[in-house]
């Protein structure tokens, strides 16, 4: 094995990128970091240091056992993330798979005009008050899907899945075709299981969206039985109390709210970053494979 011998300038270079790199994450964790000390940390030890709780010196969870009790608001709210997370990343794949590939195909009619109407929808939005008169006028007003359908396609993951659909070998769907298998077939068969990184990587990208969502939350739902986790902590946060719901449910006199605030973030935070490692690999090749073959 052949050992380079590195410069004194590139020494350096590597160097100062290491240590502005660690720099940097070091600057990002300590947000995070702060987040979960405080979190589990009793509030008399927390009001002792003034706030300021880097490094736990007693640990209890009595925030997260009360945000999580059962038959709590956020609770519940967890539980229609997850549903609204699980269905809309499910429908939103299918939906981009199916467009992304019937754009693919170069003999398909009017395939450029098409195109543009979805990069059109890119560039410019209906409008907040007109989506939200749509919304209405479909009855889907503060019902249990309408958090799944109105996020259900992007133009933006539909182009890059296109992209990577386009580099497939021609001569595999031709062979595909002269064997009697359909279009689905074909996309089933053949070209979603070459494109499992970029799946990856659109899927993460929805999952990213439904979980994180709150705004579309806030215009179309109403009843807090239907309201998704990042509603709930939205609430808390932003109000520094806590909704009346979750005080109900709760049938005991609530913790110090910074304290439900820090375990609040931490609950929904927690699964993405979880996640998130295990599945980064896909993310990458896939958004670099797909970006560089359009």
């Amino acid at each position: 094995m052949r050992i380079v011998k590195l410069t004194r300038g590139e020494s350096i270079f590597i160097a100062t990128n290491y240590f502005v790199l660690s720099l940097i994450t070091l600057i990002i964790m300590i947000p995070f970091w702060y987040v979960l000390c405080v979190s589990v940390t009793p509030y008399s030890i927390f009001s002792e240091k003034n706030g300021l709780v880097l490094f736990p010196t007693s640990l209890s969870f009595d925030y997260f056992a009360y945000l999580l009790k059962k038959g709590s608001l956020i609770y519940n709210a967890y539980g229609v993330t997850i549903r609204n997370t699980a269905a809309g990343v499910l429908l939103a794949l299918m939906l981009t798979a199916a467009a992304a590939y019937s754009l693919a195909e170069k003999k398909l009619p009017g395939r450029r005009i098409i195109m543009l109407i979805f990069v059109f929808t890119m560039l410019f939005k209906g409008g907040l008050i007109p989506t939200y008169i749509t919304i209405k006028n479909l009855g889907l007003l503060n019902t249990d899907y309408v958090l799944i359908l109105v996020m259900a396609y992007s133009a933006f993951n539909m182009i890059i899945m296109k992209s990577f659909f386009e580099g497939i070998p021609d001569s595999l769907k031709e062979s595909a075709a002269i064997d009697g298998a359909s279009e689905i077939r074909t996309l089933r068969s053949i070209v979603l299981p070459m494109s499992m990184p970029v799946i990856a990587s659109i899927g993460l990208l929805y999952m990213v969206t439904y979980w994180n969502d709150f705004f579309n939350a806030l215009l179309y739902v109403t009843d807090w039985h239907k309201a998704p986790v990042q509603l709930v902590l939205r609430t808390i946060i932003a109000s520094s109390s806590l909704p009346p719901e979750l005080l109900e449910a709760a049938g005991r006199t609530p913790p110090p709210t910074i304290g439900i605030q820090m375990a609040a973030i931490v609950i929904v935070a927690l699964p993405m970053m979880v996640l998130y490692p295990f599945i980064q690999k896909y993310f990458e090749q896939g958004m670099l494979i797909g970006s560089v073959k359009g």
